[in-house]
């Protein structure tokens, strides 16, 4: 496996995805709907697993002495890597943002909630994306569309449990240190639901791509 990630970032790697780590700026933009960063992340994935295709890496894995099921979980937790990575990438401009002092009028604010929120819309997408383009290695443009369409009806069902829900809205709305202590259980939460998404869809994919005729 620690070959097959050696082989994962220096061979398969484009700069898109890491140039995208950038738009974790966003979060500074006012009045601004922050989870659309994530929308960016899960572009950038599209766009390192089209170049792969592209340039035939599944062909290539198919001729190392490897199970298929590995080249599977190496591609995932490359995925992982990425994405977390992006939510690592948004807590300098967090704490920048958070010197504004002006509430954000259009959605949530960037805090650690936006952070366990987000880790749970990336679950999402890695649920739905991977399994329907691990069925047989290639597809890319239906997985993407429809896990992209169930990420934004995620993010409205964020949106509109922010104005319903008391503690989302009175503390996921918060920046300042203590709220954002008080939301840390939001943030725990959502890196474990992370976590067991993407497991299953790991799983799921890997037993896809063992039955797929390539």
């Amino acid at each position: 496996m620690r070959a097959l990630m050696k082989k994962e970032w220096r061979l398969a790697m484009m700069p898109v995805p890491l140039l995208f780590l950038a738009l974790s700026a966003l979060v500074l933009v006012p009045n601004y709907p922050y989870y659309v960063t994530f929308f960016y992340t899960t572009l950038g994935i599209f766009l390192f697993f089209q170049a792969a295709r592209e340039n035939r890496d599944i062909a290539y894995m198919l001729l190392l002495p490897v199970r298929k099921c590995e080249m599977v979980y190496a591609r995932v937790w490359t995925v992982v890597q990425i994405e977390l990575l992006q939510l690592v990438c948004c807590v300098p401009f967090m704490l920048i943002r958070a010197g504004y002092g002006i509430q954000n009028a259009v959605g949530i604010e960037a805090n650690c909630a936006f952070l366990g929120f987000g880790a749970v819309l990336l679950g999402v997408f890695n649920s739905v994306f991977l399994p329907m383009h691990y069925k047989n290695g290639y597809d890319l443009g239906k997985p993407f569309i429809v896990s992209s369409i169930v990420m934004f009806f995620g993010i409205c069902i964020l949106e509109v449990l922010e104005h319903i829900v008391p503690y989302m809205k009175t503390v996921c709305e918060r920046y300042d240190i203590a709220g954002q202590v008080r939301q840390l259980p939001v943030l725990l939460g959502g890196l474990l639901v992370y976590a067991g998404l993407t497991y299953f869809a790991a799983r799921r994919s890997a037993a896809r791509f063992e039955k797929a005729d390539l």
